[in-house]
């Protein structure tokens, strides 16, 4: 049987890996793992890329490698469906059952000390175990505290984690813990890709002969690990490139120092990779968007203008100014209503009432072990048969990890800048998340406008990253809500079973654009056939004037959902 990155001999244990030095098309890649294991405190690398692009085969040709090193160097991947005794370590059950004294086990944690925790699919990975991680990343180890245990147990490694931007981001506590970032691309020069396939053909067939080619070149590359990792502490850092650093990260706007150092340390342990005695400015620009592109708020060279979005109308233009014009004043009138500050995630609904709630209620489950239960309590189970000589297993309560998926569906036609509804809507959703950064919500974000529906942005967790393009938000054209109805079927396929959705569609209610003659019928209709899953749906009637149409209203009682009126 053949694994992706690997290939099994004979049936038997002895597993050979990719070599590191044969892959091409990850030079930023390869070059993020080798400053990581020249310099280990920069800590780690994430790799964000299409599928099938080679991202876990390159992680574990780099197990191979740093074997030539050091041969007990451990390589410990972290699976996102991993138990929390097998992350943190637990009672040893044999030691207690036989010789009667209690023994840790050791976790994936504890036995990816001093080398290398890797992680697939990363945002994928739970709450709760993101957490543990960022706490043993950030001390070097945890209390584990479980079963009559309490230990200190050493946990410094290097985290390399692996995903696919599409299956949803990485929370923004954790982004910042990995020193260096990629973004992989599949390659689209036609030599690189031939080259690429011909390798990996040639490794399937004879992988031993394969290897035996790059043999020279993985010791080489061994070698200079090593001569690097004894060179760094004499590598010398002028004021020139210590400005430049500064420089770099005031004009990326990235928050705190993490990146200064962070920076100045890549750019050294590069520097002991290419054998020189000093950092260079060339040995910085290679290694600054290692570092500063998953913490820039701004970069610098790029260009902000935007050309040639106008809407069907050719008023876009015309309606941004007035939008943008009244933007900070409806950004406080939005904060001065307190309608923002009642979500309740995921509590019962209070009688008082506001703009944003949601009426989740959490049920208990009667079920047994991965549901209602989040493992065997292992020493009650062992007390109980020593006593009883009986075995029956008991199982540890339960610790809700589920995650609330706010969707936000908003329309942002031409009915809506009339009048700067789009404006309060944006302060309002803005001022009403930030209450909430530290909370475990997922985002998702569709506007109606121009006549069809645009996905602004999907399953993240980042609440600033959710704000800021919302704010960048455009306006105009019709309101085709059948669109957004449909991008939003889309959004909720894809979640998972641990995520309670709560929607919200903000709109007058003025649906002009659809398919039939009746697009109002339409959209009621496709909502009642495709999103009857969406059962906690609020529609936020903005509609404002002294006449009113009251269509949003209508939309509400059309759908079944919950109705709220904005209070300007």
């Amino acid at each position: 049987m053949n694994i992706p990155n690997t290939r099994i001999i004979n049936c038997q244990s002895s597993i050979i890996n990719y070599p590191f030095t044969a892959i091409c098309g990850q030079d930023d890649f390869k070059l993020a793992l080798l400053l990581c294991m020249i310099d280990p405190s920069l800590g780690g690398v994430l790799a964000l890329g299409d599928k099938g692009t080679g991202k876990t085969t390159t992680v574990r040709a780099l197990q191979n490698l740093m074997k030539n090193i050091e041969s007990d160097f451990p390589f410990v991947n972290l699976p996102i469906g991993a138990t929390e005794d097998r992350v943190l370590g637990s009672v040893h059950l044999e030691t207690l059952i036989n010789e009667k004294k209690l023994e840790v086990q050791k976790g994936l944690l504890a036995k990816a000390h001093r080398g290398i925790l890797y992680i697939d699919e990363i945002n994928l990975l739970n709450d709760y175990l993101m957490d543990i991680l960022l706490d043993a990343s950030s001390s070097g180890g945890y209390f584990l505290e479980r079963d009559a245990i309490s230990q200190w147990l050493d946990s410094r490694f290097c985290l390399v984690g692996t995903m696919n931007p599409e299956e949803g981001d990485l929370r923004p506590q954790l982004l910042d813990r990995f020193g260096l970032s990629v973004t992989i691309k599949t390659p689209t020069d036609k030599k690189i890709r031939m080259e690429i396939v011909n390798r990996r053909l040639d490794f399937d067939t004879d992988s031993t002969a394969f290897c035996s080619q790059f043999e020279n070149d993985e010791k080489e590359l061994s070698k200079m690990i090593t001569s690097a990792k004894e060179q760094l502490p004499a590598i010398y850092v002028s004021e020139e490139i210590k400005e430049n650093i500064a420089d770099q990260c005031i004009s990326h706007q990235v928050e705190g120092l993490r990146a200064d150092i962070l920076l100045m340390k890549a750019s050294r342990a590069y520097a002991a990779l290419d054998n020189c005695s000093e950092v260079t400015v060339i040995h910085l620009e290679k290694v600054a968007p290692l570092v500063l592109n998953h913490r820039a708020k701004h970069f610098p060279k790029d260009n902000d203008s935007d050309n040639g979005n106008s809407n069907e109308n050719g008023t876009e233009n015309q309606n941004e100014n007035i939008e943008n014009s009244g933007l900070s004043d409806y950004l406080l009138q939005a904060t001065a209503t307190e309608q923002f500050l009642k979500i309740q995630i995921p509590k019962i609904d209070s009688k008082k009432g506001s703009l944003f709630k949601n009426q989740l209620i959490q049920k208990k489950s009667p079920h047994p072990f991965g549901t209602g239960t989040t493992g065997i309590d292992v020493l009650s189970s062992v007390k109980e048969y020593l006593t009883t000589q009986k075995f029956k297993v008991h199982y540890k309560k339960a610790v809700s990890t589920s995650k609330i998926h706010l969707v936000f569906l908003i329309d942002s036609s031409s009915s809506m800048v009339k009048n700067q509804q789009i404006s309060f809507i944006k302060g309002l959703i803005s001022e009403t998340l930030l209450k909430f950064k530290n909370k475990k919500i997922v985002l998702s974000a569709v506007a109606l406008q121009n006549g069809t529906a645009t996905i602004i942005l999907k399953l993240t967790q980042n609440v600033e990253k959710f704000i800021s393009a919302v704010q960048q938000l455009r306006s105009g054209g019709k309101t085709n809500l059948k669109a957004g109805l449909s991008l939003v079927h889309q959004l909720l396929k894809s979640k998972t079973p641990q995520e309670e959705t709560v929607f919200y569609v903000l709109t007058d209610g003025k649906i002009n654009k659809g398919e039939t003659e009746n697009p109002f019928a339409e959209a009621v209709s496709y909502f009642k056939t495709y999103l009857r899953i969406a059962k906690n749906t609020t529609v936020i009637d903005t509609e404002k004037g002294f006449v009113k149409l009251a269509l949003a209203k209508k939309l509400a009682n059309e759908m079944n959902a919950n109705y709220r009126v904005i209070a300007y």
